[in-house]
């Protein structure tokens, strides 16, 4: 029976829904059959029935078919959809998950033609690393995923009825010393009370299931107190009958995936408000603790002797990175590693720079600090030190440095730095803290499946700077042949148990808003007030670097696959001018909405777009000569958010021009209506075109 593929196209979910296990069925088979699918299938002959899951998943949570799908469909389903639906055991369980996709998306490209499958295909390769992390993300879980999670960690064999039964009576046990969680957002119900009015009918049949009364109209009600009161009996029920339940109700009571950084803010705070509850006490021991602590190079901890390694190794002729995520090369890696106080043993035959926990900490403080800069000349790209903020750290005390970098690691350093991209809105800091009640004690590991819960929460290489900072102690093991790091005992130290008790009350003193998070031009000694009354000798801090304007001529090649346009634009150009040039060149429409992602000299991803999208940045308030990119730089430009036009950007030269300095950092322009009516024509011009450009709307195939 031949497969069709628009079978679902245009039919309401009720008619579509009895279709759909034998569409999947030919889709599979279909995919199998073909050329694609075989050589997939000779490469992983057990497969993982990804394809199912994911077109299940695709249809019956985001009504989403195969010939209407999108890169930004496709992004919704294995970034928020699958890690919320579906439940793992172990990280290992995603296995060539992305593999198995990627093979059936060029299946469709090759037999289909649909325009976004190359895209989708692209984005698909490109979270290859992140969708592990994604699937055990629990705040990407729903309650279901939740109690699961939280059963496995607690080391419950959350496979068996009986283990779950047996987790199910232990945290019923502990709901009246441990609230609770509750979605981001809700903790900030107003505390006081109110007159009880009419609950929408959804909510009165939740809590009539759960047989639990609501308070009668006109009768005085603590939200805060219903609230609690309601994820109580959620956790009381079944795990699929409470997420089943919170499918059938409005919307409003789930989170909505954020769709900018004002949000993300936002939500980062709201979480920890809940999360990192009452403020903690510090004793009188630590307090002593703090008074008596003397800051060298090797305490506590190695890391100012283990961050000027590096800066050694890096000197003044930089070393080699990839060109993608600009991480220091396989060929450094080991010499690194060996040169470091603490030495991590590995049994892997290819490493990457995360493989090495220790250096993958270091590096993030290397581009959170931006005492680094990446800097690409043709092909290959280098680490090389910022003179401006080197010169600055040799001019600071063992005290200033420890603390600079403790700041700067808690405050200012985000996964996206690491190449984590959508790794949700909390700061490393924030994870840290949030981690930290599970290292109050010695934990032991037997086994890798045991540490493994440290690997994405809070990660492998903040543990390994938690040692470095001295906050933990580490014994590490003999690792197993062909795996990573093996670590036996993670050991709180006293030296942390009181630094992160005063860490996490200076969070609450300032409601979690730190002005460095959000704005990472400010100067850096936010936590300055706090700790220089125990280490007096704290004085200065380390320089933090600014993109200063640069006026003059900007040669740009912007390619679309193998074609490409070289275009020069002026520094005072904005990139509203530039993205209407780019269109232009290949002769597309004005008619989309569109984007340019470019990474800041620290690493941190950009977003800059369309002045009528969703965004904290517009293209027409950011000029050319603002952008934090090095000659030989990338960013890309999205246009239309539905095809996904994917360009790619790279900023060849910088001619010089006579043109006026403009202040540092993202400027936003004042628009006036004389602006406008002296404005004749686009600012910068098309020096060289190569290739056909391809249509923008292709005629449809004829099924």
């Amino acid at each position: 029976m031949v497969f069709n593929i628009h079978q679902l196209d245009n039919l309401d979910y009720d008619d579509a829904e009895p279709l759909l296990e034998d569409y999947i069925y030919r889709a599979l088979e279909t995919f199998a059959n073909s050329k694609t699918g075989k050589a997939h299938i000779k490469r992983n002959p057990e497969g993982g029935n990804w394809i199912g899951t994911f077109l299940e998943m695709a249809y019956v949570y985001g009504g989403y078919t195969l010939p209407k799908m999108t890169k930004a469909n496709v992004q919704e389903v294995m970034e928020y959809i699958l890690p919320r639906k579906l439940t793992l055991l172990e990280p290992s369980d995603t296995d060539g998950a992305v593999d198995e996709l990627v093979a059936f998306w060029t299946f469709i490209d090759e037999v289909y033609k649909f325009r976004s499958a190359k895209a989708i295909a692209k984005y698909l390769r490109s979270i290859e690393t992140h969708f592990p992390q994604w699937m055990f993300d629990p705040d990407r879980g729903g309650i279901a995923k939740s109690f699961l999670t939280q059963g496995m960690a607690a080391g419950f064999d959350m496979t068996t009825q009986e283990g779950l039964d047996a987790f199910r009576q232990e945290y019923n046990r502990n709901l009246p010393a441990q609230p609770p969680a509750m979605p981001p957002g809700l903790s900030m119900l107003p505390a006081k009370s109110f007159e009880m009015t009419t609950a929408p009918p959804d909510m009165q049949r939740a809590f009539e299931q759960m047989g639990i009364e609501l308070p009668a109209e006109g009768e005085m009600v603590n939200p805060m107190q219903l609230v609690t009161q309601f994820f109580g009996g959620l956790m009381k029920m079944d795990p699929d009958a409470a997420e089943q339940l919170m499918a059938e109700l409005d919307d409003d009571l789930e989170p909505q995936a954020p769709t900018r950084r004002g949000t993300m803010a936002e939500l980062r705070t709201s979480m920890l408000r809940h999360n990192l509850g009452e403020e903690m006490a510090l004793s009188a021991a630590d307090q002593a603790i703090l008074e008596e602590q003397t800051i060298t190079e090797t305490a506590p901890g190695n890391i100012l002797q283990d961050f000027q390694t590096a800066l050694e190794i890096i000197d003044d002729k930089g070393i080699p990175v990839s060109g993608k995520r600009q991480q220091i090369s396989l060929k450094a890696l080991e010499d690194l590693n060996q040169r470091l106080s603490n030495p991590i043993q590995i049994d892997l035959k290819r490493p990457q720079q995360k493989s090495y926990p220790n250096i993958h900490g270091l590096y993030l403080l290397l581009r959170a600090t931006g005492i680094i800069d990446v800097v690409t000349q043709g092909k290959q790209s280098r680490l090389v030190l910022n003179p401006a903020v080197y010169d600055s750290w040799q001019q600071l005390n063992p005290t200033e440095k420890y603390f600079s970098l403790l700041e700067v690691w808690f405050l200012r350093s985000h996964p996206e730095m690491l190449g984590e991209e959508r790794s949700g809105p909390l700061m490393v800091g924030d994870r840290c803290l949030q981690s930290w009640s599970q290292l109050t004690k010695t934990v032991t590991f037997d086994d890798y499946n045991a540490q493994n819960r440290f690997v994405y929460y809070p990660g492998l290489e903040n543990l390994a700077l938690m040692e470095m900072f001295g906050l933990v102690a580490i014994t590490q093991g003999q690792p197993d042949p062909g795996k990573g790091w093996r670590f036996k005992q993670v050991k709180a130290e006293p030296w942390g148990n009181a630094l992160i008790t005063l860490l996490h009350n200076a969070y609450r003193a300032v409601d979690y808003e730190w002005p460095g998070a959000l704005d990472p031009t400010q100067p850096l000694g936010e936590l300055q007030p706090v700790l220089q009354p125990y280490f007096p000798t704290w004085q200065q801090s380390l320089l933090v670097p600014r993109t200063e304007f640069r006026p003059g001529r900007h040669i740009f090649k912007v390619s679309l696959g193998k074609v490409w346009r070289r275009i020069a634009m002026p520094g005072e150009a904005t990139l509203a001018d530039f993205s209407s040039l780019i269109l232009d060149s290949v002769e597309f429409g004005h008619d989309h909405l569109d984007q340019f992602t470019v990474r800041t000299s620290t690493g941190r991803v950009l977003e800059i777009t369309h002045p009528y999208a969703d965004g904290d940045l517009s293209t027409d308030e950011v000029k050319i000569g603002n952008l934090p990119l090095q000659v030989g730089g990338a960013m890309e430009y999205l246009f239309d958010f539905g095809d996904c036009w994917e360009f790619q950007i790279v900023l060849e030269s910088i001619e010089p021009e006579s043109d006026p300095e403009s202040p540092a950092g993202f400027q936003k322009i004042k628009k006036t209506k004389t602006a406008k009516r002296k404005k004749s024509k686009l600012p910068g011009e098309i020096l060289e075109a190569h290739g056909k450009a391809p249509e923008q709307y292709p005629e449809e195939e004829d099924w």
